[in-house]
């Protein structure tokens, strides 16, 4: 029975090996993309007049390119309407700036790319739409409950060096890789699939952030959320919350 119970766990270890190295996952992208600019104009109009958000500008250090906001995103979506304009509460803008400090004394000439800040539940439900009934549906929240970014306390955030290019984390912001954050990373160096550069890239966005107050996602290199989601839940409110 023992010898039974090895050959089982052998075959299931190499079984989840090879699933976590297949071809990496990419939604199909749709036959008429959309522009949602009716829903991103609303959302920002409510934004602007909270008086505990803020635009996320004055860093010099801080360049705002979301993908969110062209047609070249994982959905096929325009879902901010070529507005590149990013919020955040203000306490999550406290500690970015700290970040954008820190990161100047760290590394002079580096730059934070920032990708995403708040996000409206509409373009939440966008994005779960893409992946809703596949086995990656769990990488995107559902915007019934709402993401951190609803409450805009996350950023989606890299780093851009010297010469302006995207540092290299190994895989792409919005991957679906196994491999897309920390949890992966032992494995995904022991089969080649990142190099040690590429993990120690990662490690200095980490630790710069994680000295600014911010906490990483594990499944996803760019995430981080500026509380416990817990907390943000309890003491933090949604513009435009769809309803339950």
């Amino acid at each position: 029975m023992r010898g039974f119970c090895v050959i089982i766990s052998l075959f299931l270890s190499i079984a989840f090996s090879q699933v976590d190295t297949l071809p990496l996952f990419v939604p199909q992208k749709p036959e008429k993309p959309i522009k949602f600019c009716k829903a991103q104009k609303e959302w920002i109009s409510v934004v602007e007049k909270f008086e505990d958000w803020q635009e996320v500008r004055g860093m010099s250090n801080l360049v705002v390119k979301m993908p969110y906001a062209t047609f070249d995103n994982f959905t096929g979506h325009n879902l901010y309407c070529d507005i590149q304009r990013a919020f955040l509460h203000k306490d999550a803008m406290e500690k970015l700036r700290w970040a954008a400090a820190l990161l100047k004394k760290r590394e002079a000439g580096y730059k934070f790319i920032l990708f995403d800040a708040a996000r409206s539940n509409h373009a939440q439900e966008v994005l779960r739409s893409a992946v809703r009934g596949t086995p990656w549906q769990h990488f995107v929240s559902s915007p019934s409950k709402g993401s951190i970014h609803a409450y805009g306390m996350a950023v989606d955030i890299g780093l851009l060096d010297e010469k302006g290019t995207l540092v290299d984390m190994g895989l792409p912001y919005d991957s679906f890789a196994f491999y897309a954050g920390k949890s992966g990373e032992k494995q995904a160096l022991e089969q080649g699939l990142l190099t040690a550069t590429q993990i120690k890239n990662r490690e200095l966005l980490r630790s710069v952030m994680a000295q600014s107050g911010w906490i990483s996602l594990s499944s996803e290199w760019w995430h981080f959320n500026a509380a416990p989601g817990d907390t943000i839940r309890t003491k933090y409110v949604q513009p435009l919350p769809i309803s339950q």
